[in-house]
């Protein structure tokens, strides 16, 4: 064997054994940065929800210009229909109750009594009453007929913590008390719905807030190669693939939450159209516009949020990562560089 082949052996064994670092760590960036977000986006909500806290007189005006304005639209004619759940908040108490219950568990100290209330509790949870029959059936159509499903998934306009448009039964959902002025919004997104391509597009592209960004996060995240790092001649495609979206994981995160940002933005505006002819035409008043806008604005900057955090958190989390396997490999040259150099190794 000659010379020059024994050295590059050598030098091939003094090479370390590079492992991928700081995954998990790195994935709890986004997570971190998610619950401030989180609770920005209840604290809006709240704010939603005292904005639509409106009198009674002012919720039947309001019902009847949505009807007015379900029919100048030509939604009625295709089916859309407004349907109100009776609000009456006892998730939270239940929860107070389940935490009760498992402490009285651990303690010991569980009675029948406690087993009964919770057991009352549940059974109160999912109790509609006939007025909500027909949002419930709504809901049930969505779900493509579990009713069960529809029960729980029903208890958060129950709590007045929501209104929505459903697609599938193409009818909008409301609590009886708040939120009431996001109505128009809503059917902004049923016109989106049953309007013209690009729109129904936008709309089923939606989802894409909910999957991409993880997908992105994994595939930039399992990538042990830095950002720092140059290509390879030889670098297969899928390298190539994994290396781009690494680097641009931040803008790629936010282009994700786009369509759905976008078909939110144009639902309210289109929403707030239908509302602002019915107050030329006397239908709607002028304070109740102005909560509906409101309202209107506070859902967007929940929305726009999403997408902003989402660009941070994967930019961020890619930082950390680098930063981590940097560290990391630093060492292990370090090391190997220490050994004598006539040492061959096969450090890993």
């Amino acid at each position: 064997m000659s010379a020059n082949s024994i050295n590059n052996q050598t030098e091939r064994n003094r090479q370390p054994k590079i492992r991928n670092k700081g995954i998990i760590r790195a994935s709890c960036i986004p997570m971190a940065i998610t619950t401030p977000a989180s609770i920005a986006s209840i604290k809006l909500i709240n704010i939603m929800k005292k904005v639509s806290n409106i009198s009674k007189g002012d919720s039947i005006e309001l019902s009847k210009a949505v009807q007015k304005g379900l029919h100048e639209t030509g939604l009625y004619d295709k089916g859309v229909r407004v349907y109100k759940i009776k609000e009456n908040p006892t998730l939270s108490e239940f929860m107070k109750k389940i935490i009760e219950l498992v402490k009285k568990f651990i303690t010991k100290k569980v009675d029948k009594n406690s087993i009964s209330e919770t057991e009352t509790l549940v059974k109160n949870l999912t109790k509609y009453d006939r007025k909500d029959l027909k949002a419930l059936n709504a809901i049930t159509e969505e779900v493509r007929g579990n009713e069960e499903i529809a029960k729980f998934q029903a208890l958060i306009f129950k709590e007045g913590a929501n209104a929505c448009y459903l697609p599938h039964a193409n009818k909008i959902i409301t609590p009886d008390k708040s939120l009431q002025t996001s109505v128009f919004h809503e059917m902004g997104h049923a016109l989106n719905n049953n309007g013209g391509m690009l729109l129904k597009v936008l709309q089923k592209a939606r989802p894409l807030a909910k999957i991409t960004p993880a997908i992105i996060l994994l595939i930039a995240l399992l990538n042990k190669r830095k950002t720092t790092d140059k290509p390879k001649e030889n670098d297969s495609k899928l390298q190539k693939g994994a290396d781009f979206v690494k680097k641009n994981a931040g803008i790629l995160t936010g282009l994700s939450f786009m369509p759905m940002i976008l078909e939110e933005g144009i639902a309210s505006l289109r929403g707030q159209k239908i509302a602002k002819n019915l107050v030329k035409t006397g239908e709607l008043s002028k304070e109740l516009f102005k909560k509906v806008k409101l309202t209107n604005l506070c859902g967007f900057a929940s929305y726009a949020l999403a997408g902003i955090i989402g660009y941070i958190g994967a930019k961020l989390a890619v930082k950390v990562k680098d930063k981590i396997q940097a560290e990391y490999e630093t060492k292990k040259y370090n090391k190997i560089s220490s050994l004598p150099k006539n040492l061959k190794t096969h450090q890993g």
